[in-house]
């Protein structure tokens, strides 16, 4: 009886059992996050991002010409494009922070350390890919710790009184799936922000805004 009885206690129970599962699971959610997931674009060389970025700014003018004249007119433009344009930003911005004084530096650096806030977590990397007539971005976060985790969403993008707004469908964290209803709020409030909402503001001569056979297209008024 007592060998019985010492067996059983030390073996698996219906308790231990369910420890062990969490545990596994809570290891692959960690592992799911932290994952780095298949990109949404590629990287483009410099002078090809440059090119794409000169294709947007044209079509953009064109657009705009349009307008002026009173001609109904649309603008297509790719994922390839777009993309030029988010890395040609990104290429220029470095420059701008490389070339800064140190003194400008230094002022920065007071600043935040006067704050007692903690910082944000800072985005460095943003792609984008058309599918059907959604828009699909993915971004790579630096947060706290130095961690670097990657958050990909998905949505309809739309025209609501001059800026553009989006209606979330997808969104995973690393490579898990998370359900939208988790993120929306947050991800609405940040469309919100003071230092967000103007970069969603569509130009005067843009009436609507949409995605149409995997291509971002823009209508003039």
């Amino acid at each position: 009886m007592q060998d019985s009885a010492s067996q059983k206690k030390g073996g698996l129970t219906p308790r231990k059992i369910v420890s062990y599962v969490v545990l596994f699971a809570m290891v692959v959610i960690l592992l799911l996050i932290l994952k780095k997931p298949m990109p949404v674009a590629e990287p483009m060389a410099p002078s090809a991002a440059k090119e794409r970025s000169d294709e947007v700014q044209t079509k953009m003018a064109e657009l705009e010409t349009a307008h002026q004249r009173g001609e109904p007119a649309e603008a297509r433009f790719s994922s390839e494009q777009i993309n030029g344009v988010l890395q040609q930003a990104q290429t220029e911005l470095a420059q701008a922070e490389k070339s800064a004084t140190p003194a400008a530096h230094s002022e920065v650096g007071k600043q935040a350390s006067s704050q007692e806030t903690e910082p944000l977590p800072e985005i460095t990397t943003t792609q984008v890919a058309f599918e059907g007539d959604q828009a699909k971005g993915q971004f790579l976060v630096h947060g706290p710790g130095g961690k670097d985790i990657y958050l990909t969403i998905a949505g309809k993008i739309k025209a609501v009184n001059g800026y553009a707004s989006f209606e979330f469908t997808e969104g995973k964290i690393g490579d898990m799936p998370v359900p939208v209803g988790l993120l929306n709020a947050r991800l609405q409030a940040k469309l919100q922000d003071p230092e967000t909402r103007p970069k969603l503001k569509l130009p005067e001569y843009v009436a609507d805004i949409r995605v149409e056979n995997s291509q971002l297209v823009m209508t003039e008024k």
